[in-house]
């Protein structure tokens, strides 16, 4: 689905909505909800984050072909042939719940195909597991996990694909033979057995 009225793309890219026929370099996906533990995890501060760095990206690039001197020149630095695109949201449908995770894949399958470079802004971390299983003709892929958390749960409430538990799904995927992970500290939902 197109992005909420107010800002349409994120920096002033180009809108895409033919994933098909899709012609990019670089393209950005919304995916605002994982895998919800709750009714009330739908309606979080989170979900609202694609949809809020458009809104701000005005502030960062006013106009794509202006100066800008943190970079020393305009966002794509003068290069035509860079094709920047917004694809819009994944958004779920609560009359077939996870059926989001299969779009995302497929969205990021497309992507991929079109030789763009996905960059999937979310959500909770449960959008993880389906935007990496959509590159597993790119293996091997190592990941670079930057959190306070571990995310290694097997399940909580009965979810397996919730926001605890992307990693633990990123090992299990035969396309994925490294992970790194940077930065944990304090608690999270871990338990002991996840961590041994």
């Amino acid at each position: 689905v197109p992005p909420r009225a107010a800002h349409k793309t994120l920096l002033y890219s180009e809108p895409a909505r033919d994933l098909e026929n899709l012609e990019a370099d670089i393209a950005i996906l919304g995916m605002p909800f994982g895998a919800a533990y709750s009714p009330r995890s739908f309606t979080n501060d989170q979900s609202h984050t694609p949809q809020t760095m458009r809104d701000i990206s005005d502030r960062i690039v006013r106009e794509p072909d202006h100066y800008d001197f943190d970079i020393d020149g305009p966002l794509l630095q003068g290069r035509e042939d860079i094709r920047f695109v917004d694809c819009g949201d994944v958004l779920p449908d609560l009359g077939k719940p996870g059926d989001h995770y299969r779009k995302a894949e497929l969205a990021v399958r497309q992507i991929l195909k079109a030789g763009a470079l996905p960059i999937v802004l979310g959500g909770d971390h449960g959008i993880t597991t389906p935007i990496l299983r959509a590159f597993d003709s790119l293996a091997p892929i190592t990941l670079v996990h930057v959190d306070a958390h571990l995310d290694w749960r097997d399940e909580v409430d009965g979810i397996k694909e919730g926001l605890s538990s992307p990693i633990r799904r990123a090992s299990e995927m035969a396309h994925v033979k490294d992970i790194v992970q940077i930065g944990l500290r304090a608690q999270g939902s871990a338990r002991t057995e996840e961590y041994e």
